[in-house]
């Protein structure tokens, strides 16, 4: 997000820190990242060095830091996962949110920042080791597993009614209605034929594997030219591999990924037979989710600032651009 939390003072978080976490916090910067409506990051300048400080809502999904930290203690490496509180749990509070702690590893992204030949081969390596990771009984209990419906479908369905023909008197509802209008054949299409995929995907009986379900390039951490760090598991589920690959094999938006980074990528993850149904479905999947989530912000938060409302109008225009993630999931759909 690019505006902290309004009833979150900084004495409050630092607070929470101090006796939750015995950290002597000396700064706190808001870090402007992230496209989580629910969720706020800062770094936390302490007396023993830097930390990454997530506060969010609620933790509406425990395997978001069950799973990194049980990667971390299985030998997965370039993992970020919480720091332990003083009483060993993985979250704390402070006032009404939530708040994890992660070490600080660095504000640079493998998309914003680039990758080297060399980091693009260990992301594929990592993820590799996590899809092959096997999964505990109490693991399992706590992650989500892959329903084979779209998880943006029904906020995609819910918006749509909401909109109909409603007149909005603010600007920014007012565009995006009239643009969803103009485009609700292809909004009904990308349901259809999500719903179609799952089926035939679901049909299959595909093999779930430990899945970090956001791992586009954005969340791969450098420093450097030489590692990679894998962060915001907040999406982790088990799924079929596809899940994660359809990031890399063709990305989910222009330019992400190039050929020869796939290549590499692989280079890294080994020889794997990728299945074109579950990529057609995961992007039409992805499609819907961006759909809903930008669209909620817009239409159904009018708790966030201004320049986030701004940014969520700007972001669902983009959706639908040449090149994009609703151009890529149609695109797919005959290779699929």
């Amino acid at each position: 997000m690019r505006e902290p939390p309004t009833d979150l003072t900084d004495e409050q978080l630092g607070a929470t820190l101090a006796t939750d976490y015995g950290l002597a916090t000396t700064t706190l910067t808001f870090l402007p990242l992230g496209h989580d409506s629910a969720a706020w990051v800062f770094k936390a300048t302490a007396t023993d060095g830097d930390w990454f400080v997530k506060v969010r809502k609620a933790v509406t999904n425990e395997a978001a830091l069950v799973v990194p930290h049980y990667l971390a203690n299985a030998g997965v490496e370039h993992v970020v996962a919480p720091w332990p509180s003083r009483s060993g749990a993985l979250w704390t509070t402070a006032g009404s949110y939530a708040v994890i702690v992660y070490p600080f590893i660095s504000e640079r992204t493998g998309l914003l920042h680039g990758m080297s030949d060399t980091q693009w081969v260990e992301y594929g390596a990592t993820l590799r080791h996590i899809h092959e990771t096997a999964v505990s009984h109490q693991l399992r209990d706590v992650m989500r597993v892959e329903s084979f419906r779209p998880d943006g479908a029904q906020s995609v369905e819910h918006l749509d009614e909401l909109i109909g023909e409603r007149f909005f008197a603010e600007p920014g509802p007012s565009t995006i209605a009239a643009f969803w209008r103009a485009r609700r054949a292809t909004i009904r299409l990308l349901l259809e034929r999500a719903a179609a995929l799952g089926l035939r995907l679901e049909a299959t009986n595909p093999p779930l594997v430990l899945c970090h379900a956001d791992i586009h390039t954005n969340n791969v951490l450098v420093a450097g030219d030489e590692h990679i760090w894998i962060a915001d598991w907040d999406e982790t589920m088990l799924a079929p591999r596809e899940r994660d690959l359809m990031f890399v094999v063709g990305g989910i938006g222009p330019s992400w990924v190039t050929g020869p980074q796939e290549r590499l990528f692989f280079d890294g993850y080994g020889t794997v037979k990728v299945d074109r149904v579950a990529l057609a479905y995961y992007r039409y999947a992805w499609a819907l989710s961006d759909i809903g989530s930008y669209g909620e912000q817009v239409f159904l938060r009018p708790d966030l600032g201004a320049l986030d409302r701004q940014e969520a109008i700007d972001r669902f225009l983009s959706l639908f651009g040449a090149g994009s993630i609703v151009d890529i999931a149609l695109g797919s759909a005959e290779r699929g």
